[in-house]
């Protein structure tokens, strides 16, 4: 069956797909705007109080909970028979205090007359706050005594929503909008807060936290506009699908967190009171650790300060001690490589390539050029989008004083390993002189090295780029004779949107990861603005460049190709005229166009190296054959992959 075409030979299905690529990118511009970076700050919330200490939601234990170093008082709110407001968690006296019955057939002074502190039992057995005078205290009461603590209230849901509106006016009244949540199990109890109260915050009850943990787990997330301002969420929970039951699923992952942090929202889980399960959580990066036992966090909470980069987040200076030991011994002992390493790190930056595929392309080989040209715009795009996936540091994002380079990219993989690999490994293949093949694993291996010498990478990040750069060059061995006889069957916009929509593919790919780590921040002390990795313009820049040279050589197949025989002098003259233009194209644009995130800057981007991409593989060699300094090619040769 033959799919239906459009003018020029395009087939509607790459129409199709390149759109869709296109709605990828606008969609992922869409998105609402970060929020700044979170800080390291942890709350510890008082569950109840210090009620693992002292009885739960009395202000004996409010007053112990905030003495061992709680941050966020959380409580639960009844309402009396007289319509007041009172901090209790059951909605009857029978478990927690010396009286029984429902709190809503109790009048407040019936209350006062009970023993909140009776039913305590201390870890040896013993009642300690019997008979002390400890009281049920009112929601007044406890907004007088604590007037500068942030305080978590429950709205209790068993005596109905008449608690609601009063609830409502008394945060009025004491003028607590900025400093209260307000927290519900139900929506219907949340919505009037919402409606009234909208600049006081309020968490996001199971339904509403069930969707946005499905939404993330998708990865739908970046376009949802929350209800609510925080998740309030359990360390494990079952969810059920339908037939499908996921039991005991981590519901506070890394990227869980990292998908609420993009949409504003904090993350507190409950109630957590071990401190194992809390140091596991802070590794998530939760917001806020809901606990009877304050102490316990707050001891946890200093051990990480004492020891880590960052009290939220994994413990990255225990990961990479070793070899953060190994790149400043080597710095110290061997200082004089350092120079020597600087210039063969130089062999895989983009400069280096920016210089040696046009001299290669314009006057050794057209066909030689082409290909790792190609191969080039290939492994960089790749990386650019692994580096988004995998999101780890460089040694000099832990440890500033190691870098000798400046780099603006996460670690895993190594760009400079993955593009040597995959660079050098395909001229050894197109070259067919396997006597090169031990230099060029030689160069390969000592750009790596270099890397780890100047405090650019870590181990399995050279490692890891040799291994996909490898892959780039079997792949090349193994499919390019298909995809180069697939290419000489197409028209020149078949050409063209072939390219174009393999740079869209790149740019839709960085986009979504892109959205999945705004608003991240993982505190490393040599990377002061995450946006500098979250960065799409890194994956623009190679996308640009590939759409660019399909363009090229379209252009270039339209007059007939050129050859790259000639005498020196016309040869050197290639190199002054093509390189004037692409320093015209790359710094002069470059000086014009803005060089930020916006979707216009990343537009102009791609739209000046796809001019660079352009010059070098087409419009240059056009004009060499119009000045004389090169002839055309043989038609059939030219139709071909260069």
């Amino acid at each position: 069956m033959k799919h239906p075409s459009l003018p020029g030979g395009v087939s509607a299905r790459w129409l199709i797909l390149a759109t869709l690529f296109l709605a990828i990118i606008v969609a992922c511009f869409r998105q609402a705007p970060a929020p700044e970076s979170p800080d390291d700050t942890v709350d510890i919330i008082a569950h109840g109080g210090a009620q693992g200490h002292a009885p739960a939601n009395t202000l004996a234990a409010f007053d112990l909970a905030l003495n061992q170093g709680a941050t966020v008082l959380e409580m639960d709110v009844q309402q009396t028979a007289d319509d007041h407001l009172v901090v209790i968690h059951d909605d009857t006296l029978d478990r927690t205090t010396d009286g029984t019955g429902a709190i809503a057939e109790t009048t407040l002074a019936e209350l006062k007359a009970l023993d909140a502190g009776w039913a305590f039992e201390d870890d040896s057995g013993g009642f300690p706050y019997r008979g002390r005078g400890v009281a049920i205290p009112t929601l007044a009461e406890v907004f007088e005594r604590y007037p500068d603590t942030p305080m978590i209230i429950e709205l209790k849901t068993e005596g109905g929503t008449d608690i609601i509106q009063p609830v409502i006016d008394l945060v009025k009244a004491f003028e607590r909008e900025d400093d209260v949540v307000l927290a519900s199990f139900s929506e219907a109890f949340l919505q009037p807060v919402r409606e009234q109260l909208p600049t006081v915050r309020t968490n996001m009850p199971e339904s509403e936290s069930t969707d946005f943990f499905i939404r993330q787990l998708l990865g739908i997330h970046p376009w949802w506009q929350p209800p609510g301002d925080l998740l309030q969420v359990p360390a494990t929970h079952t969810l059920k699908l339908g037939p499908i039951t996921l039991e005991d699923m981590t519901v506070p992952t890394p990227g869980f967190v990292r998908a609420a942090h993009r949409l504003g929202l904090d993350v507190q889980v409950w109630t957590i009171n071990d401190p194992d399960l809390m140091h596991a959580l802070l590794d998530a990066g939760v917001d806020g650790l809901i606990t009877d036992y304050p102490d316990r966090a707050r001891a946890v909470i200093a051990e990480r300060e004492a020891s880590r980069l960052a009290v939220r987040g994994p413990d990255v200076l225990a990961h990479y001690d070793d070899q953060l030991a190994r790149a400043e011994h080597l710095q110290e002992d061997q200082g004089w490589l350092t120079p020597l390493m600087q210039a063969v790190t130089f062999l895989g930056d983009e400069e280096f390539y920016l210089i040696a595929f046009p001299i290669l392309y314009w006057t050794f080989s057209r066909h030689l050029g082409i290909r790792i040209g190609l191969m080039l715009l290939l492994t960089a795009g790749l990386n650019s989008v692994l580096k988004l996936v995998l999101a780890t540091p460089r040694p000099l994002f832990l440890k500033p004083e190691l870098g000798l380079v400046h780099e603006s990219s996460f670690g895993v993989p190594s760009g400079h390993s993955q593009n040597a690999a995959a660079i050098w490994g395909t001229t050894a293949v197109l070259l067919r002189r396997w006597w090169l093949a031990l230099p060029l694993v030689g160069l390969i291996g000592l750009i790596g090295w270099s890397r780890i010498h100047l405090g650019a990478h870590f181990l399995e990040d050279i490692l890891s780029g040799w291994a996909i750069g490898a892959l780039l060059v079997l792949g090349f061995v193994l499919l390019s004779p298909r995809i180069e006889a697939w290419w000489s069957r197409q028209s020149p916009a078949q050409r063209i949107l072939t390219t174009v929509t393999v740079s869209w593919a790149l740019i839709a790919a960085a986009a979504l990861l892109v959205g999945r780590l705004q608003g991240w921040s993982p505190l490393w002390p040599g990377l002061p603005d995450p946006e500098i990795v979250v960065a799409l313009s890194h994956t623009v820049s190679p996308a640009g460049t590939l759409a660019g040279l399909g363009v090229g050589l379209v252009l270039l197949q339209s007059v007939g190709g050129f050859t790259t025989a000639g005498s020196w002098t016309h040869r050197l003259a290639r190199l002054g005229i093509g390189f004037a233009g692409v320093l015209a194209f790359w710094l002069g644009l470059g000086a014009v166009f803005p060089g930020g995130e916006a979707p216009l800057d990343l537009t102009l981007r791609y739209l000046r190296y796809a001019l660079v991409g352009a010059w070098v593989v087409g419009i240059a060699p056009i004009l060499f054959v119009r000045l004389g300094l090169s002839q055309p090619d043989n038609p059939r040769t030219t139709a071909a992959l260069g």
